[in-house]
């Protein structure tokens, strides 16, 4: 009985095997908007798990079975209340602190306002599972002891949280438009200005199916709504890509909408360099940011020019773009987890 069962194994293995190198093309996985991995001697194991026969069924089935035994997490993310779903967080205070100071030395260059964006578990403590600690004080802790630290969005997206106000995307770690708007009110002191109100908008939906990074890691979709908060000539606005040399105007890139990124319809779609411009003689406010700097543009471009920088993906000075142009101020605005996670504002120094 166990030779046979051993020979069935090796013949199942050797038509798994077979059909992975004749017949298996797949370039993109779909329900994880990534590229499949490529084939190396090295680290093998991942190109053949992107190559497994019906593939997303058995990762479901997996899912399922670690669900039913009562196990609330999968691939590095687990169910909250209300549909919502969180991704586990990996950071250390050392990580945070090397960036913080990094900031520290940006501002003898130019004057610099600082916001850090909370993460879901930060803000949305009311829909994390029961006895679910995050054990994030002491971030938060070295975060407000910064010089630095200006913009207080860690209380007032808790308190729009605590609300109930629809400020992050249930299956996505962004923060959704109107997140976003809580986020820019914060700002207001910080960069001396005056915001406009909830009614100076026209709120449209314009996707009603959004199923973000937090939702592929659990396989599933959570339909999300993509809003924007539109204003009078807000069409008017010339969006660079400064990387690939390319514009569109108005502040917002529709074509996105129906591709694998529909968050790219925000006007920095992973790129390092990004120019929003409306005509002349206006200030201009340099901004370095990840991602949450994507759904935030849109209303700071109501006050200022903006020169966007993602140091993941920007590959020149930011000392010389500050040599080179008159700022106004500049703004460095990352989430919490990406400071704590990983030593990016090392750029801030070349």
């Amino acid at each position: 009985m166990e030779r046979k069962f051993v020979k069935f194994m090796f013949a199942f293995s050797l038509i798994v095997f077979v059909w992975i190198t004749l017949f298996s093309k797949q370039e993109f996985i779909e329900s994880e908007n990534r590229t499949a991995a490529k084939f190396s001697l090295f680290s093998p194991d991942g190109y053949f798990t992107d190559c497994l026969p019906l593939r997303d069924s058995l990762m479901r089935i997996n899912r399922d079975i670690s669900l039913a035994m009562g196990k609330n997490e999968f691939s590095g993310a687990f169910f909250g209340k209300n549909g919502y779903i969180f991704s586990n967080e990996e950071g250390s205070i050392q990580t945070l602190e090397k960036n913080l100071l990094a900031v520290e030395d940006f501002s003898k260059l130019i004057d610099t306002k600082v916001c850090i964006v909370p993460s879901k578990t930060d803000a949305l403590i009311s829909l994390l599972p029961r006895f679910f600690e995050s054990g994030r004080g002491e971030l938060w802790q070295r975060v407000s002891d910064s010089c630095g630290y200006v913009a207080d969005a860690f209380s007032t997206l808790r308190l729009a949280g605590a609300n109930g106000k629809y400020i992050y995307y249930r299956g996505d770690h962004h923060l959704t438009s109107l997140g976003s708007y809580y986020l820019y009110k914060s700002l207001a002191s910080a960069l001396g200005i005056v915001t406009f109100g909830a009614e100076d908008f026209s709120v449209s939906i314009v996707k009603n199916n959004f199923s973000g990074s937090d939702a592929r890691k659990m396989l599933t979709v959570t339909d999300d709504k993509i809003t924007l908060f539109r204003y009078k000539g807000d069409g008017d606005f010339t969006v660079e890509n400064c990387d690939a040399k390319t514009s569109y105007k108005g502040l917002y890139n529709y074509g996105k909408l129906n591709s694998n990124d529909p968050y790219g319809v925000f006007p920095l779609p992973d790129c390092g360099h990004v120019r929003i411009t409306h005509g002349e003689g206006r200030e201009t406010v340099l901004i370095v940011c990840d991602s949450y700097g994507d759904s935030l543009a849109p209303f700071l471009a109501r006050h200022f020019d903006l020169d966007i920088i993602d140091p993941r993906y920007f590959g020149g000075s930011v000392k010389e773009l500050i040599g080179e142009n008159n700022y106004t101020a500049a703004l460095v605005c990352f989430g919490i987890d990406t400071l704590a996670g990983k030593e990016i504002l090392y750029k801030l120094k070349v």
